[in-house]
């Protein structure tokens, strides 16, 4: 899998999991299974992060995705179940 990218100021980084397994998907929704697969999404911040998770989720309702800081550590995890409340 991919490393975990070097984050400036308020950058956050996005990754999608398939729900029903926890498997890390990469930016083509496909189970992350070698290094060269991109998994993360750096936003400039975590608003913008927020929008984007929103709008995949709303188009597959079997991905869940996990925004993360510098850490990192998951600042939030939204699925198709708590996405009402960002």
């Amino acid at each position: 899998m991919e490393k975990f990218p070097q984050l400036k100021d308020r950058q956050v980084a996005l990754l999608r999991a398939d729900i029903n397994t926890g498997i890390v998907l990469d930016r083509n929704y496909i189970y992350a299974t070698t290094s060269d697969q991109e998994v993360y999404t750096v936003f400039d911040d975590i608003n913008s992060a927020i929008r984007s998770a929103k709008a995949i989720i709303a188009e597959k309702k079997d991905i869940e995705c996990g925004i993360y800081g510098n850490d990192p550590v998951a600042l939030l995890i939204l699925t198709r179940d708590n996405i009402g409340l960002y």
